[in-house]
């Protein structure tokens, strides 16, 4: 071994000797080397004198080269073998195992001291989750009943996730306390006799376990300030990440979730608050028999109004804020207002269709009573003005200008034919017939006397029209 450094340093001086004088002759000044000058100059100049030097110049150090490494090898044979070096190998390989395991055992409990931190910081987001959905669910102003469910619902998802991230912990804490077990056991079952032993000739390593410990050290500064540069970096992104997802969150709520600032809509939400529903009016049963509303468009009114319940119902489910969810109660109930009076409407126009039906038929009834007794009054009149031997009689007087008069059936007149009205024996007025709605009316003309036409006065028919001026 001591042969060996020997060679080194004598082979290490010789280079370097060698090196500098290279470097003195390479900073002198001369003239430029030219290739082709100098192979002309050596064509003229060939020497086989110097060929043979060279040749034997060349056998002379390959023989002295071959004696030395043979007189190298005597002597390394010939000399001891110092074991020292190999028990500090082994002594440092005792040390380096050593120092593994307590590596090991402390990487171990960091990791386990993360899970700690990854449990706590897990924990928080769900009851920040939940918080923040509680507060979601008040300000939507819903009933007590409903309020208290989504609450529960929300208490109930908080609980499953931190269920499950506990359940995570324990398997993986739970691993990492093994490993940290095992590690611990192979550091007390260690050789203490070699450790030891190490430990007290630990003098001969000091040197490099010094400039271990410095380049620990040197690795240890720069991985912390690498590592605070990446947290700063990650601090920086997720503060950059928090405000965006604030922006975009704002940004989606005024989208989805509008506040309604005109004043229309300010009036109509504020302060409203839905009234108890009251049951629908049914539908009058005479609407069917007068042909107003049958069974398939009660059936189909029904059912519209059931589905627009049902999607108001969905819709007031989703967890809307501002103005969105006062603005659904009030159009379900406004809705629910409307077909409330349509059907109260039809409810009062049944009954006034039933009312009214009911009176047409009494008067029905009356006009066909009041028909038939003038009937019999008219044949009454026919008769007696057939038994007297005259054409009818008058009826009523009226105004005095135009009389309703009653003629025997057998008289027949038309529209201008003329008569007279007889009193007693004596003609007191001529008249014009005229037929209307199946009544006869005559025009007064001339009067004698200034008598005028009384009731029951006779009717007589003239053949002429003009007797009738």
């Amino acid at each position: 071994m001591g042969n060996d450094d020997e060679i080194k340093h004598l082979i290490r001086r010789e280079s370097e000797s060698f090196l500098k004088n290279a470097l003195v002759e390479s900073k002198g000044k001369g003239a430029a080397y030219d290739l082709k000058a100098e192979f002309a100059r050596t064509r003229r100049n060939k020497s086989y004198v110097v060929i043979g030097a060279t040749a034997i110049t060349i056998a002379v150090l390959g023989v002295a080269a071959v004696a030395v490494t043979r007189a190298i090898e005597r002597n390394i044979a010939r000399a001891p073998v110092d074991v020292a070096a190999f028990e500090d190998l082994h002594l440092k390989d005792i040390l380096d195992s050593s120092k593994r395991n307590e590596a090991d055992l402390d990487r171990a409990k960091l990791e386990l001291s993360q899970l700690d931190g990854d449990l706590e910081s897990g924990l928080e987001a769900s009851d920040r989750d939940y918080r923040s959905s509680v507060e979601s669910i008040r300000a939507r102003a819903l009933g007590d009943a409903d309020e208290s469910r989504r609450i529960a619902l929300a208490a109930a998802t908080r609980d499953a996730a931190q269920k499950k991230l506990k359940a995570d912990y324990s398997v993986a804490a739970a691993a990492k306390r093994e490993e940290i077990a095992a590690t611990q056991k192979r550091i007390d079952q260690y050789d203490s006799r070699s450790l030891a032993q190490a430990k007290e000739e630990q003098s001969t390593l000091a040197n490099e376990r010094v400039a271990s410990d410095i380049e620990k050290k040197q690795q240890a500064r720069f991985y912390e300030s690498r590592i605070a540069e990446i947290e700063a970096a990650r601090d920086r992104d997720i503060a950059d990440l928090t405000r965006q997802r604030n922006e975009l969150a704002a940004s989606i709520t005024a989208r989805y979730n509008p506040g309604f600032q005109d004043s229309l809509s300010t009036s109509l939400l504020s302060g409203w608050s839905r009234p108890a529903d009251a049951p629908l009016a049914p539908f009058h049963p005479y609407l069917k028999p007068a042909g107003i509303l049958d069974s398939t468009a009660e059936t189909a009114l029904d059912a519209s109004f059931g589905n627009l319940e049902y999607l108001a119902s969905k819709l007031k489910a989703v967890p809307y804020i501002n103005s969105v969810p006062p603005a659904l109660s009030r159009i379900e109930g406004e809705a629910r207002l409307s077909v409330s009076a349509y059907r109260a409407a039809l409810q009062a126009a049944g009954s006034g269709l039933e009312s009214r039906d009911k009176t047409i038929a009494e008067l029905k009834a009356r006009a066909e009573a009041a028909e038939n007794g003038l009937n019999r009054y008219r044949a009454a009149v026919a008769a007696y003005a057939r038994e007297n031997r005259e054409s009818g009689y008058v009826i009523d007087v009226g105004d005095g200008a135009q009389l309703l008069v009653c003629l025997d059936p057998g008289v027949t007149v038309k529209d201008g034919s003329a008569g007279y009205v007889v009193h007693g024996a004596t003609a007191i007025a001529t008249v014009a017939f005229s037929l209307r709605g199946g009544s006869v009316y005559a025009r007064v003309g001339k009067t004698e006397g200034g008598k005028k036409p009384a009731v029951f006065d006779s009717i007589l028919v003239s053949a002429s029209p003009e007797a009738a001026q």
